[in-house]
C-alpha cells in the first residue's frame, strides 16, 4: 500500500515521526496531566497541613482563650465596670464627662444591647481618641449618635453628647 511504495529511508523517517508524535501525545496527555494532578494534590496537602497547624495552636491556647473570654463576659455584664472604664479613659485623655445615663437592656435574639448616653467636653483630637479607645476591648462599645458644638470661649474645645451601644452576651 502506501508504505510499500516508499523507500526504506522514507519508511525509517516515517516511523521515527510516528514515534515522536506518539511520545509527544503520551507526554502531553498522560505524563503532564499526572504531574499537574500531583502538584494540585501537594498544594491541597500543604493547605490542610497549615489549617491543622493553626488548629493545633488554637487547641494549645484553648485554656488561655477561655480565660480571656470569661473575663470579658464577666466584665461586660457589669455595667458599672463599663462606665468606670469609660470615665477612666476620658480622664486619661483630658476629656470632661458628665451626665452619664445608662439605658435599659434591650433583649435581641442571642444577646442584649444597652445604650449609654454621656456628655463630653474636650478637644476634637482627644474626643476622636476617646471614641476609638472605647470601641476596643475591654469596653467594645459602638458609637450610635454624636452631636457636638463649638464652645465660643475656646475655638479648639467641643462640647456634645454621644450615644453608645454596648452588646452584652
Amino acid at each position: 500500500m502506501i508504505l510499500s511504495n516508499i523507500s526504506k529511508r522514507e519508511r525509517y523517517v516515517f516511523s521515527i515521526t510516528i514515534i515522536i508524535i506518539a511520545a509527544a501525545l503520551l507526554y502531553n496527555f498522560v505524563i503532564e496531566a499526572g504531574f499537574k494532578k500531583w502538584r494540585i494534590l501537594n498544594n491541597e496537602i500543604a493547605v490542610k497541613r497549615a489549617r491543622m497547624a493553626k488548629g493545633i495552636r488554637l487547641i494549645k491556647r484553648r485554656d488561655s482563650i477561655i480565660r480571656e473570654y470569661d473575663e470579658y463576659v464577666k466584665s461586660a455584664k457589669n455595667i458599672s465596670n463599663i462606665l468606670n472604664d469609660m470615665e477612666r479613659q476620658a480622664d486619661m485623655l483630658g476629656i470632661k464627662t458628665s451626665n452619664i445615663k445608662p439605658g435599659q437592656e434591650i433583649e435581641k435574639d442571642f444577646y442584649k444591647e444597652r445604650a449609654i448616653e454621656l456628655q463630653i467636653e474636650g478637644e476634637m483630637a482627644d474626643i476622636i481618641k476617646f471614641v476609638s479607645q472605647i470601641a476596643k476591648p475591654p469596653i467594645l462599645a459602638i458609637l450610635k449618635k454624636f452631636d457636638f458644638s463649638l464652645i465660643s470661649q475656646n475655638p479648639s474645645v467641643f462640647k456634645g453628647t454621644i450615644i453608645l451601644s454596648k452588646l452584652i452576651i
